[in-house]
């Protein structure tokens, strides 16, 4: 179990590197099918958050703050309250809403591409679409661990440039998972797995690799093609969350 928990960081870390995001959609399901889904989706919080911190430092030169600001207001205001809101809620019936959310996530962010095709649907510097995202994303942090999907979404809409994408999430995807790891611990009864301190070691370890092998890859892998792989494995740790929750 250890080991499909460090393929799964590793290759979560890696995407997230390449595109900006992808931690949360592909080693979230796998990690909260490992873990159980009130740890899993903490530790998806925690090593969201020092993924985020760690890119940040190689493409903090490119962030939009004034987006990153907008973003990160709405979604903060929104933590507590999903918090307060999923307090009582049973392991199966997590299961069933982290991988129902990666799945219908994925689904909109593909339908959503194709119908934007090459027009900008929102006014320059319009705020209401960054705030709505924010929310949004906030929400699934705290349910699911997942906040990348509204952020995909806004940007094909918005025709958003990729690179100024990919470096305004780190801080964005900081922000909201420490937000959630702080919530989910003082307003639930979540706590992070028990492992061994190899077990953390192993996990800290595949974390850093995952980021290491995204900087060798970014420059060889096409966006399109990385983008394909994002959502097929997103799709099936999705799908796998979601049957394991209902047999439950």
């Amino acid at each position: 179990m250890l080991a499909l928990l460090v393929l799964a960081i590793i290759l979560g870390g890696a995407l997230q590197r390449v595109t900006g995001m992808g931690f949360g959609l592909v080693a979230g399901p796998f990690i909260v099918l490992i873990l159980g889904p009130l740890e899993g989706v903490l530790m998806v919080n925690l090593l969201g958050a020092g993924s985020a911190l760690v890119i940040l430092g190689r493409v903090s030169r490119g962030v939009d703050w004034r987006r990153y600001a907008f973003l990160a207001a709405a979604s903060l205001v929104v933590m507590v309250p999903a918090a307060l809101l999923l307090r009582g809620a049973g392991s199966a019936t997590l299961e069933v809403t982290v991988g129902a959310v990666v799945i219908l996530a994925m689904t909109l962010a593909l339908v959503t591409s194709r119908l934007a095709g090459a027009r900008r649907r929102f006014a320059p510097g319009a705020r209401w679409p960054l705030l709505v995202t924010g929310a949004a994303s906030g929400f699934g942090s705290v349910a699911a661990g997942i906040g990348g999907p509204p952020l995909a979404v806004y940007s094909v809409l918005d025709r958003w440039d990729p690179r100024a994408f990919a470096a305004t999430a780190q801080p964005f995807f900081l922000t909201n998972a420490a937000a959630a790891l702080t919530a989910k611990l003082i307003f639930t009864d979540a706590s992070l797995p028990a492992m061994s301190p190899w077990g953390w070691v192993a996990v800290a370890a595949a974390a850093v690799a995952g980021i290491g092998l995204g900087e060798v890859l970014a420059p060889r892998v096409s966006r399109e093609a990385t983008r394909r792989v994002l959502v097929v494995l997103a799709y099936a740790g999705g799908v796998a969350t979601l049957v394991r929750g209902l047999a439950g």
